[in-house]
C-alpha cells in the first residue's frame, strides 16, 4: 500500500495537537503571593530585604565620599602643579636673561635692556616654533 498525502482534517488534527497544552513551553509568570504580613516567613523576607537595601546604601555612600576625597586630593595636586609652573616660567626666564646678558658681553657687545628684550622675544618664538614642528 502507497503512503497515503495527509489530509486537511489530519494537518488539523496534527496543528490542534500541537498547541495543546502539552506541547506549548511552558513560561514562568510571575508569581502572586498574598502573604500573610504577621507570618514568620513574611517578616524573614523583610528583614533580609531591610538589611540588603541598608548594605546598598551603605555601599553607594561610602563610594560617593572616595570619590569626593579623590577629587579634592586631584584639585590639591592641580594647584601645586600649577604653583610649580608659576614657578619655573619665571626660573626660565631669569635665566634667558642671565644667558643672553652672558653671551652678549663673552663677545664684546654690550647690549641695551631693549635689545635684551628683543633677544629674548625672539627665542621665545624660536622655541614655540620648534615645540610646534616636534608634535606635529
Amino acid at each position: 500500500m502507497a503512503p497515503r498525502n495527509p489530509t486537511k482534517r489530519d494537518l488539523d488534527d496534527l496543528s490542534s495537537d500541537c498547541s495543546s497544552d502539552s506541547f506549548r513551553k511552558t513560561t514562568k509568570s510571575k508569581r502572586v503571593h498574598t502573604m500573610d504580613k504577621d507570618s514568620d516567613e513574611y517578616k524573614k523576607r523583610r528583614e533580609r530585604n531591610n538589611l540588603a537595601v541598608k548594605k546598598s546604601r551603605s555601599k553607594t555612600k561610602l563610594k560617593t565620599q572616595q570619590t569626593v576625597e579623590r577629587v579634592n586630593q586631584l584639585r590639591e595636586e592641580n594647584e601645586m602643579l600649577e604653583a610649580k609652573i608659576k614657578i619655573l616660567t619665571k626660573e626660565l626666564s631669569f635665566l634667558k636673561d642671565l644667558f643672553l646678558a652672558h653671551a652678549g658681553s663673552a663677545h664684546g657687545q654690550n647690549l641695551t635692556d631693549a635689545e635684551l628684550s628683543y633677544l629674548k622675544d625672539e627665542t621665545d618664538h624660536k622655541a614655540v616654533i620648534a615645540s610646534a614642528n616636534q608634535s606635529a
